[in-house]
């Protein structure tokens, strides 16, 4: 049996990395931006992690750290 399984750095998680579009991305931003919105709750329903909406939407605003 052949099993597909992507190279991975010893201890690094087991999950492949996810990609998004850039169209993903932008609807995830604009809800994200939106008066009253929880980027919290609106990363749970995408199923990604808040930080990594957080992310986009500061670089969507020019935002740096």
């Amino acid at each position: 049996m052949i099993e597909a399984v992507a190279d991975r750095f010893e201890g690094a998680p087991r999950q492949l990395r996810r990609r998004w579009s850039d169209d993903f991305k932008a609807r995830a931003v604009a809800e994200a931006l939106e008066p009253g919105s929880s980027v919290s709750a609106i990363a749970r329903w995408l199923d990604i992690q808040p930080s990594q909406l957080f992310g986009w939407r500061r670089a969507a605003l020019g935002l740096h750290n």
